[in-house]
């Protein structure tokens, strides 16, 4: 109990430094101030990504307490990953530091929205986890894995995946979903805009079921 309140006004002081950031970049944009500053990650918005299933583990080498990010797929890479990624061109991944760089509202809610567990499971609908991106790797070390050193040829077959359809799959709906939640006004968590995207989803298979019509006496859904 005391842990679900303390979580619950760990996310009302989230949603306070999120309102602010936004109200900061309006503010900037409103003067034309040409000027982009530094804004950090929210400590309590960190709070939340910390506590995001997956996230004490590199989503692409599972090295533990990762301090990088890609925005684009909400996910937290460790140092040596996110050189990797810096590889792809920001075309494919935008890479931040979660200490070191300025973060916007928008790229903050893609973090808090994303989630290292959500993409590595995804990966692995697509036969593109780790473990499954190594064993089609031929130089993969068979022997018990460690993080302690990066194989650059496995490293880069995982990273490899983040340039195949499903990811660009992956990045567009993320990005559609961010978005959303920006529109929506006060962030109100994860758990929220789950909820909401489960009924929009449920209210438009109900539209779509209303959109049955006989034809030589069977019922042919009409497609959306």
């Amino acid at each position: 109990h005391s842990q679900s309140q303390s979580q619950s006004e760990n996310l009302k002081t989230a949603v306070l430094e999120l309102e602010e950031l936004r109200r900061w970049e309006e503010t900037k944009e409103a003067q034309y101030n040409s000027c982009t500053g530094h804004r950090r990650f929210p400590p309590a918005c960190l709070n939340l990504l910390k506590n995001i299933s997956g996230n004490f583990f590199c989503v692409d080498c599972e090295a533990s307490n990762p301090q990088w990010a890609t925005v684009t797929y909400g996910g937290l890479i460790c140092l040596q990953c996110s050189g990797k990624h810096r590889q792809l061109g920001v075309q494919m991944s935008v890479v931040r530091s979660i200490t070191m760089d300025s973060w916007t509202h928008k790229n903050v809610l893609a973090m808090l929205e994303g989630g290292n567990k959500q993409l590595g499971d995804f990966f692995s609908r697509h036969g593109l986890s780790s473990s499954e991106t190594h064993s089609h790797s031929p130089t993969i070390n068979t022997s018990a894995h460690t993080h302690s050193s990066h194989d650059d040829s496995n490293v880069n077959a995982i990273v490899d995946r983040y340039q195949t359809n499903a990811a660009l799959f992956y990045k567009k709906n993320l990005s559609d979903h961010v978005d959303r939640v920006e529109k929506s006004g006060e962030y109100k968590g994860r758990d929220h805009s789950r909820k909401k995207n489960q009924k929009n989803k449920n209210s438009s298979n109900r539209r779509g079921r209303k959109q049955l019509r006989a034809e030589g006496g069977k019922e042919v859904e009409v497609k959306v």
